[in-house]
């Protein structure tokens, strides 16, 4: 969500009508941004509204992109908050006390886990290695057991890291964790395809994603994780953007102490229905955010999970477009060692990692020039004389002269021993300012990652699979949803009077049946009552009793005959 997005969506929640807030507000709580139905729907009670103002504020909600609907068989619907408002949400709804910085001193927190190198950097580490390798399929699309050891190896992330959330893909007997997780990353983003038995590079997505910055790639893979990955839990994902609230600050180690998912707003004699995220649950999610870099994970002298944000996540999330583009030229060493710092556009490391070995990732990368890595880059079309022009033109000091002799040696070593396989690609790894198209002005495979509220397809099974559904867009009339008022007695919604028994209760199940309120005069006071259920022999009805006049929960309560006076039928 780009900054001007996140100040649209805040001006547009602000705009709400109070119902609609109330509403909106309420399905958040229960649901974030998991699927529900119309039965679902129903099932929530929302204060001091009737089912009726329930209703026709969810289709104004509906009209205003706030809630999303897809279908489902025999014209069922799933309705769910899409994914890009759940920020705006927590922002706007969200509780953080459960979030404890307190006197935390250094000496009561124990490091348990360090954040890792960063989950751009693992991905960065293996596309690099299908740039300089085939990586070839299996009949049944698998990648060959060597080659997932290889980017297994590539690889900062860990098996433990991921393993905790449980995550489904198929031939999980043959990729770990890990690997399947970049991988699915990789197709994500349109990085990788399958095509002709091979794993094989889409030049153009390429292109594009080596021109954002590290703290954009990694903005974009932290939002998809947190929309795909997340179990299909409400108070999962409820914490998970707890945690990303803006007024954490990053550097700073925070208690992560869970708060219920209520379902509702809680009311008078009524059980709490919420639910508790459960403290290994929130474990694993702090174990992927420190593997891919984000977060460092501790524990207290209590045995409570803490985490520090290496990042503040307002910055994190809700940064700008985050073009790559740097300053900093390649310092090449003597030793055939070549350091880039941390500003050096991605483009251009990626370029000089096709030709060197990979040595530390760290502050300061390092690669080592060497001639087999050079005669691996030969083949994937990038000549020691094209190497040696790349080296001189980024060089922050100049290149050596013993580097630019060795690349010469080696080059005349290739054209002596004959070293002319046909090469993998039409031209050298991508540069920057190269154009995304393609040669013949075509991108085959498109950028899906620009829009985080599809997700397209990886590896991995979504958790949310109401997103591969059809979207509905279709929408009731709210005049459907006001009930038919030549069925009623224009006295029983006009006039505020008393009424016989029968007629009374009479029109305490009317109310019942049109989902509607009444007002109803209660020891002396006049207060509003939405009626739940009717008991009978002898006849009770149950609802919520709430004072107009006052901002108290309403108190759930039966009602016997006789029990009220004057009353009157509301309708909206």
């Amino acid at each position: 969500m780009t900054r001007q997005q996140d100040m649209a969506d805040t001006m547009s929640l602000g705009r709400l009508l109070p119902k609609e807030r109330s509403v909106l507000h309420h399905i958040w709580r229960r649901f974030a941004g998991q699927g529900f139905d119309d039965d679902k729907l129903r099932s929530l009670r929302f204060p001091r509204l009737s089912g009726v103002e329930a209703q026709l504020a969810f289709v104004s909600l509906r009209q205003q992109g706030w809630v999303r609907a897809v279908k489902r068989g025999w014209g069922e619907r799933l309705y769910f908050i899409p994914f890009d408002k759940l920020q705006i949400l927590q922002e706007g709804f969200g509780p953080v006390e459960a979030l404890e910085t307190g006197p935390i001193s250094a000496a009561s927190v124990r490091l348990q886990q360090e954040a890792r190198s960063g989950i751009a950097i693992d991905m960065f580490n293996v596309l690099v290695y299908m740039a300089k390798n085939r990586v070839s399929l299996t009949a049944k699309g698998i990648l060959h057991k060597k080659c997932i050891q290889k980017l297994g190896g590539e690889i900062a992330l860990t098996p433990y890291d991921v393993e905790g959330l449980a995550l489904h893909y198929d031939h999980a007997e043959a990729y770990p964790p890990h690997v399947a997780m970049v991988l699915d990353l990789l197709f994500a983003f349109g990085l990788v395809v399958a095509e002709q038995g091979e794993l094989k590079l889409n030049r153009a997505a390429l292109r594009h994603w080596l021109m954002l910055s590290r703290e954009a790639m990694e903005r974009d893979v932290l939002l998809h994780m947190m929309e795909s990955y997340i179990p299909n839990s409400a108070e999962f994902q409820h914490w998970t953007w707890r945690i990303c609230h803006s007024s954490l600050s990053g550097g700073v180690w925070y208690r992560a102490r869970q708060m219920p998912a209520a379902v509702s707003e809680p009311l008078e004699g009524a059980a709490s229905t919420g639910k508790e995220l459960l403290p290994e649950e929130a474990a694993s999610w702090l174990r992927l955010l420190t593997g891919c870099g984000y977060t460092d994970s501790g524990i207290d002298d209590d045995g409570q999970f803490l985490f520090r944000w290496r990042v503040a996540p307002s910055s994190l999330l809700n940064g700008g477009t985050g073009a790559g583009i740097g300053s900093s030229g390649l310092f090449i060493q003597p030793d055939f060692e070549i350091l880039i710092p941390p500003d050096v556009p991605n483009s251009v490391k990626f370029q000089a990692a096709c030709c060197t070995e990979r040595v530390s990732d760290d502050v300061m990368t390092v690669y080592r020039l060497t001639r087999d890595s050079v005669m691996q880059a030969a083949k994937a079309g990038m000549e020691p004389e094209g190497i040696a022009a790349f080296l001189t033109k980024h060089a922050a000091a100049g290149m050596p002269e013993n580097v630019h002799a060795a690349l010469f040696q080696w080059g005349k070593e290739m054209d002596r021993a004959g070293l002319n396989e046909p090469l993998r690609y039409a031209e050298a790894p991508p540069e920057e300012g190269a154009e995304l198209a393609g040669p013949d002005g075509d991108d085959r495979y498109p950028m899906q990652w620009g829009n985080r509220s599809r997700p397209s397809c990886g590896l991995i099974r979504p958790a949310r699979g109401e997103l591969a559904l059809e979207p509905d867009y279709t929408l009731p009339d709210p005049l459907s949803i006001i009930p038919d008022l030549s069925r009623i007695p224009v006295m029983w919604t006009r006039d505020w009077r008393s009424y016989h028994g029968s007629t009374a209760k009479q029109m305490m199940e009317q109310a019942l049946e049109l989902s509607a309120k009444l007002e109803i005069a209660v020891d002396g006071s006049r207060m509003e009552f939405i009626p739940f259920q009717i008991l009978r022999q002898p006849w009770k009805i149950s609802g919520v009793l709430y004072d107009p006049d006052s901002d108290k929960t309403g108190a759930v309560v039966e009602l016997g005959e006789g029990e009220w006076r004057e009353m009157r039928l509301v309708i909206p």
